[in-house]
């Protein structure tokens, strides 16, 4: 099977599993730790549903909270582990 085509992305670059850790890279960098998902969506050259749909997982396990309507920021490791071990998160969505 030929490859991508020169200029186009891969299946991996364009892989959730990849985009999550880039949009982790960078909540993580953002000096308030918290970003704008427009600003998101626009730096890593995605639409914005594919960033709702790392946004919804991450703060399903207790990683990030919504701070405004486009606005997240980065809980962390250690909340979300307290979180899980007492049956805290996500509110039934």
């Amino acid at each position: 099977r030929p490859g991508p085509s020169p200029g186009s992305m891969s299946r991996y670059d364009s892989s959730l599993g990849l985009l999550t850790r880039k949009f982790t890279n960078l909540i993580q960098a953002s000096i308030s730790g918290a970003i704008d998902l427009n600003e998101a969506a626009a730096q890593l050259s995605v639409q914005k549903r594919r960033i709702y749909d790392i946004t919804n997982v991450l703060e399903g396990v207790g990683l990030i909270e919504k701070k405004s309507k486009n606005v997240i920021a980065w809980k962390g490791a250690e909340n979300a582990a307290s979180e899980i071990e007492s049956g805290g998160g996500s509110s039934g969505r």
